[in-house]
């Protein structure tokens, strides 16, 4: 069961159990952002953040691939955010920095990030599109945004489980275009999106 008001849907129960679980964030950190983020050309230093992050994995992931590197880990859900510090100061961040606030209206200066990482968070925002813009202006002009989501097959009806908003494939893409971003890479596996993407007309990734 999930918890729905106009902010987004949060998890409940067993699947809040196991997207939480420690084997499901070594996984996500050891294996899906090395993959997801492969290629992506950060500066030394880079100020990133991660949306939806719940346990915080993919903030750990970050900062494994680039110590330098400064990170915001963000979640709606405030009930998650101490596993969260206590998770990233495990693996090695000494004061991690954590926030509460809603993915549409995120609480930081235009051009503010290098790096922007939502993975498995924007089809539970309610409001895909305004939460993608909001990534947008929170984007350095040469920064990039890194995303993971489920899609449902094209012909299928709308919406997702529990209320979520599940786009199409050809619906994200349509909609990263709309809001600003140009697809660099994407990868479809086992229903779900591994999107990178930067501002429309920045530099192309480097192969």
């Amino acid at each position: 069961m999930e918890n729905r008001d106009r902010h987004g849907i949060l998890m409940r129960g067993l699947g809040r159990w196991v997207v939480y679980s420690r084997p499901r964030a070594w996984l996500g950190m050891m294996v899906e952002i090395p993959g997801l983020l492969r290629g992506v050309d950060l500066p030394r230093g880079a100020i990133c953040l991660d949306i939806a992050t719940g346990l915080g994995w993919a903030s750990a992931g970050i900062e494994r691939r680039d110590p330098t590197a400064r990170i915001v880990s963000l979640d709606f859900d405030r009930t998650i955010l101490p596993r969260t510090r206590e998770y990233r100061k495990a693996h090695g961040e000494a004061s991690p920095a954590v926030c509460q606030a809603d993915a549409k209206r995120l609480p930081f200066h235009s051009g503010a990030f290098d790096l922007v990482v939502c993975l498995y968070g924007l089809h539970h925002v309610c409001g895909y599109a305004e939460a993608l813009r909001e990534i947008a202006r929170v984007l350095k002009s040469s920064g990039f945004f890194a995303m993971i989501d489920p899609v449902r097959k094209s012909g299928t009806p709308p919406g997702g489980h529990h209320g979520t908003e599940v786009l199409t494939r050809e619906e994200l893409d349509r909609m990263l275009r709309e809001t600003g971003f140009e697809v660099l890479k994407s990868r479809l596996s086992l229903g779900r999106v591994q999107t990178v993407t930067r501002k429309a007309g920045s530099a192309v990734i480097a192969s």
